[in-house]
């Protein structure tokens, strides 16, 4: 049977386009400094050194994932004002900055946001508590409730307790909002320093690597896989972005910023964005879909035999435009 079209809506049509024209009048979206903490939720190494690489395309906002993020805004401010009218005092900024509880570690390579910090949380009255609030699917919520944060959603606990580890505070108080039914859930979570360090270790690791991992599966549609930001590149030979974090003269510095052996500079993230114009940009060898089989360092060049038994020559070429 053949599926049929979705009727047009031209309203709606104009509501996303309205969201969309917004966001990109407030400017570029910069890609993240270093691995968010939420990511440490991932068993799979080869995604971070992806990511910290800005290896992939950005993920288009539409004005539906718009909404999205904005209903997440949203249900954490309903919730910070439920637990203040339980009782609980609620910092949702830092006094310092004015700003969300921010933390960074690993030489400001793993960063990550707080939503709060909670004291006289009733169960524990006397601990502070690091706040994670996050708005769930039903089934989501459920299998919170059955099986614990930490293994039905590896993600949400790796980033509260990066944040715990961040902050220096050695409980966190998750709230989970099952937004089909309103229903709340909390779990409590002490802080546990060897994972701790072990976080902060794979993270330098990841970042002093100039070759991917080993992928965590061979099966592009394997559960780990499918649903991947990096699949393409992966598992099917995509090209990478061009720009500094996936050039092979660059190495990380503190903080998300870098080092060019090529021109002997630092560079912040944003000129790390700029490589793209870079004319002698030359891609990290891991980053090819094929073989090196030359390289001529006086033209700045390496040649690849690529999959299908063509020659590819990077280097010395005219800039390109992502």
């Amino acid at each position: 049977m053949v599926e049929l079209p979705d009727p047009p809506m031209p309203t709606v049509d104009a509501i996303w386009r309205a969201r969309e024209a917004e966001a990109e009048a407030r400017g570029p979206r910069y890609d993240g400094y270093g691995i968010a903490a939420s990511a440490l939720g991932s068993e799979c190494d080869r995604q971070l050194w992806y990511g910290l690489r800005w290896a992939s395309p950005q993920e288009p906002m539409t004005g539906r994932k718009l909404r999205i993020f904005e209903r997440g805004n949203i249900e954490e401010q309903r919730v910070i004002d439920d637990l203040r009218r339980a009782g609980l005092g609620v910092l949702d900024r830092d006094p310092e900055t004015g700003k969300q509880w921010a933390f960074a570690m690993a030489n400001g390579l793993l960063r990550g946001k707080a939503d709060g910090i909670c004291e006289g949380v009733i169960e524990a009255p006397k601990a502070r508590h690091v706040l994670e609030i996050k708005s769930l699917k039903a089934a989501d919520w459920r299998g919170i409730l059955k099986h614990g944060l930490a293994k039905h959603k590896p993600e949400h606990w790796h980033q509260l307790h990066a944040g715990m580890a961040g902050l220096g505070i050695a409980r966190g108080l998750y709230v989970g909002v099952n937004k089909d039914t309103e229903e709340i859930l909390t779990e409590r979570v002490r802080i546990d320093h060897d994972t701790s360090a072990r976080q902060e270790a794979r993270v330098m690791r990841i970042a002093a690597s100039d070759d991917p991992p080993p992928r965590i599966s061979d099966k592009p549609d394997s559960f780990a896989c499918r649903f991947c930001d990096h699949r393409a590149i992966c598992h099917a030979g995509e090209p990478a972005r061009r720009h500094c974090r996936t050039c092979l003269h660059f190495t990380f510095t503190d903080g998300g910023h870098g080092h060019c052996a090529r021109f002997h500079e630092p560079r912040k993230p944003d000129a790390q964005a700029r490589g793209v114009d870079c004319p002698v940009h030359l891609y990290l060898p891991g980053l090819v879909a094929g073989e090196q089989i030359d390289a001529d360092p006086e033209a700045e060049t390496i040649i690849y035999r690529m999959k299908d038994g063509s020659e590819w020559t990077d280097g010395a070429q005219e800039a390109l435009v992502e």
